[in-house]
């Protein structure tokens, strides 16, 4: 294995949310492993406490909040997030039109990219149904983990 694709592979191993990897090539193996003090996740926490933070508001009388109902998703809900990191590919070639664009009506589980990594190519669905009202990055870029893709309203 080159020294550049070795570079490369530990590069992307830094970015995605994997513990472990191991590549055979050539009667050679690779194996990378993350140390657990790394992998401690620690977005998911703050989620909770907004979530009990929303209730509060909507008992101190804001009429946003209480409008909207239980059930409506709030702002923040109704951002598109990537799933993994990679390339992200706002269209399935460059010479076809893209899978939506801004005005959009969204339906939950409707394809709105793939990501690239490691030339495998993962759809991109969206969660929540809604229109689009922005696209936050553009075609070909990389993109985090839990990276806001697009907005909707």
């Amino acid at each position: 294995m080159d020294t550049q694709a070795l570079k490369a592979l530990i590069d992307l191993f830094g970015r995605a949310p994997l513990r472990e990897l191991e590549i055979s090539e050539g009667g050679q193996t690779l194996k990378i492993t993350r140390s657990e003090q790394v992998a401690a996740p620690v977005g998911p926490a703050p989620a909770r406490p907004s979530t009990q933070t929303a209730p509060t508001a909507s008992s101190a009388g804001q009429a946003g909040p209480s409008a909207e109902g239980p059930d409506t998703p709030t702002q923040a809900e109704r951002v598109v997030t990537a799933p993994m990191y990679g390339t992200l590919h706002l269209s399935p070639s460059p010479d076809v039109r893209p899978f939506v664009a801004v005005g959009d009506t969204l339906s939950v589980g409707q394809q709105i990219g793939l990501i690239e990594a490691m030339k495998v190519f993962t759809p991109v669905k969206t969660e929540v149904a809604g229109r689009v009202e922005a696209i936050l990055v553009t075609d070909g870029t990389e993109v985090e983990a839990d990276q806001p893709l697009m907005r909707l309203s």
